[in-house]
């Protein structure tokens, strides 16, 4: 049995997985590639879109450009408005500290439709914290898919006429836009592959413009589209085949919402999954209905996908709010998702179809609609900008906004560079009548303690080096899946001992977060070869051999070293918390410091057995300066300690200083 109708229910139904997986990643429920029902939307806003066109080109010979694009602003633009207007005036009080300028930023942006663009210029990628904090930053998914909608069309539209001019014996498949959109779908593909091999830190460059950018989503629109061009052919497949594409279509956007939790090279060939499954859904319920067909055409899967757009628009930032409002729950997230939904109803009913179903809607009344739906969010946005301008005058937020300040290792561009290696003179803070070098190589842990490291080496006569890597530490060890590019960093780390090991400094300072290697998620392995190890037993030992390999390394080169123990890690950073709770002063982000000695004690046994190991090495721990006798915490009389939840602000670094002048003194 065929689907008949230009309405298709079991396309509703396919909205609805969608929209569930993109809230349930959102929401921390245990759905690591969530974010590919985005991927989902794509293809079947493609494929939805272009029928839709297809079905005008039959009926009229021609596409109205002018009735295409009124429809897309009534249903777009006045719900979209609202969220923004709503969010806007709520994240005063309510948006995490951190993400209110952002979030501001990205509401201009998103009511012009270009919110992709503003997103992919942050210094961060999806998934870290300025990203995270954004509570509009999902708008840039609805940015892609209108600069989309801003091609295809005159697209279509030619290469439609150009099928009737050449079509010979009544050929029911359109096969100029068939070939064109398929040749544009396969270079876009291959570009997205292309820009997805690339993973610079912080997430920007290449890959950032491959996940945000149209022209590397284009393929996914371009699927969908084929599919509605080729609906003639795909009405005549085999029952057999139809149920094995519904199956099998299922199965795939399952297994990339399960199995795909790395968006490093997304969107590369795993984002086939999740797109080849959605095209094979589609293409079986175009031909017959299914078991899987129809059971997405049920009622409760069709109410879902109705909802999905407004559903789409809400989650999120509801999800920000409430978790800048309770940043320590675990529930904060998954009830704000649910609450979501009432917004999302009214949406639907009281904006999104009385304004889409209304004939009256059209014109210049529209043309003023459309207008009001741009202008206001933005003034709305640009109030909130104000907003926070103001607040940076109360003590609180002031004291936060001086946390934000970039260590001087970032500021003299001495962060992320390929190695010591010509960079030796960059990167050195000079002492007057200096006796000696001190280096301080690692991650961004290393980083965090440039202030203090530079002022007791000048304060002690001598020059002060440093070094960082984001997400690589300084030990002779393969990291799998880090935050940094494994040659990157395999690359950082030996070139800069090379270049230490020639310019034989009188002291290496060697910092990182240790914690996250061993009891992350990160596979380790030694350089020499071997698989990666992934337990955390395991990987201690391995940092453990690791990081004696590299102080014997310095040891047979003459240089003495001090290793850093790493900070305790707080539950969440004050940028996190809502403006609200700053501004009564109950961010109060701290961890119990008998908690902070578990977390730590698996990767300070590794690092003190491996400096036990190896003559004229000491470690440096910094608990007692930064703990009471009871409790780790991120605001200390007024002063924010911590950058983040791991990474300690400029201030809470110089407290550290007769810490380090101690340590380099008796070295």
């Amino acid at each position: 049995m065929r689907p008949t109708g230009d309405r298709r229910p079991d396309v509703q139904g396919l909205r609805a997985i969608a929209v569930l997986l993109v809230v349930l990643f959102h929401a921390e429920l245990h759905v690591p590639g969530g974010f590919t029902g985005v991927d989902v939307f794509f293809v079947i806003s493609g494929f939805v879109i272009c029928q839709t066109l297809l079905r005008e080109l039959q009926r009229t010979g021609t596409i109205s450009l002018r009735g295409f694009y009124a429809r897309r602003i009534r249903r777009l633009l006045p719900a979209l408005a609202v969220m923004v207007v709503v969010v806007s005036a709520l994240g005063t009080v309510l948006s995490p500290v951190g993400g209110q300028r952002t979030g501001a930023v990205t509401g201009i942006f998103a009511s012009l439709f270009t919110a992709n663009a503003y997103v992919y210029h942050l210094p961060d990628g999806y998934f870290d914290l300025v990203a995270t904090l954004n509570p509009l930053l999902h708008t840039w998914t609805l940015a892609v898919e209108e600069q989309f909608y801003l091609v295809f069309p005159t697209l279509l539209l030619a290469c439609w006429m150009l099928h009737r001019r050449r079509r010979q014996n009544g050929a029911s498949v359109p096969l100029a836009p068939l070939v064109l959109v398929g040749a544009l779908a396969i270079g876009s593909f291959l570009l997205a592959i292309d820009l997805a091999r690339d993973t610079p830190v912080g997430g920007i460059g290449s890959h950032a413009l491959s996940f945000y950018g149209s022209p590397t989503r284009a393929w996914e629109f371009g699927l969908g589209a084929l599919l509605a061009l080729a609906g003639p052919w795909l009405r005549r497949l085999p029952a057999l085949v139809a149920h094995g594409c519904a199956i099998g279509g299922i199965a795939a956007i399952l297994c990339g919402a399960f199995l795909i939790d790395d968006v490093a090279h997304f969107p590369g060939l795993s984002a086939l999954l999740p797109v080849g499954g959605t095209f094979l859904v589609i293409a079986a319920g175009s031909a017959r209905l299914t078991p899987v067909t129809a059971l997405l055409g049920r009622r409760p899967a069709v109410w879902l996908g109705d909802l999905s757009y407004s559903w789409y628009l809400w989650h999120w930032p509801l999800i920000v709010f409430a978790k800048a409002l309770w940043p320590q729950s675990s529930l904060a997230a998954p009830l704000a998702a649910l609450v979501s939904l009432a917004p999302s109803v009214l949406s639907l009913r009281l904006i999104e179809n009385p304004v889409r179903r209304d004939p009256r809607w059209a014109g210049r009344r529209l043309l003023a609609l459309g207008a009001a739906c741009i202008i206001v969010p933005v003034v709305t946005s640009l109030g909130l900008l104000g907003v926070r301008q103001a607040l940076l005058t109360t003590s609180t937020v002031a004291a936060w906004q001086d946390s934000r300040s970039l260590h001087v290792n970032k500021l003299r561009g001495c962060n992320n560079l390929r190695s010591l290696q010509g960079n030796w003179e960059r990167c050195t803070w000079a002492a007057d009548s200096a006796r000696g070098t001190a280096v301080l190589i690692g991650d961004s842990n290393a980083g965090h303690f440039s202030e203090p490291f530079i002022e007791a080496a000048n304060g002690q006569g001598l020059h002060a080096v440093v070094i960082t890597m984001d997400g690589c530490p300084p030990v002779l060890v393969r990291l799998v899946g880090a935050f940094a590019s494994e040659a990157g960093c395999a690359r950082f780390v030996e070139e800069s001992f090379a270049e230490i090991e020639q310019r034989k400094p009188d002291l290496v300072v060697l910092a990182a977060r240790t914690t996250t290697y061993v009891g992350g998620r990160y596979g380790l392995a030694p350089v020499g070869g071997g698989p990666a190890t992934y337990g955390a037993d395991a990987k201690a030992q391995v940092w453990e051999q690791a990081l004696t390999a590299t102080l014997q390394r310095l040891a047979a080169a003459g240089i003495p070293a001090v290793v850093v123990h790493p900070v305790p890690v707080l539950p969440y950073g004050v940028s996190s918390c809502a403006v609200l709770r700053l501004l009564t002063r109950s961010c109060d982000s701290s961890v119990s410091r008998e908690q902070t000695s578990r977390e730590r004690e698996r990767a300070l046994r590794a690092e003190s057995h491996a400096i036990a190991g190896v003559p004229g090495t000491r470690g440096l721990e910094l608990i007692d300066q930064l703990c009471t006798t009871d409790r780790c915490t991120g605001i200390r009389d007024g002063v924010v300690l911590y950058f983040d939840g791991t990474h300690l602000s400029v201030a809470g670094a110089r407290t550290l200083t007769d810490r380090f002048a101690a340590a380099i003194g008796s070295r």
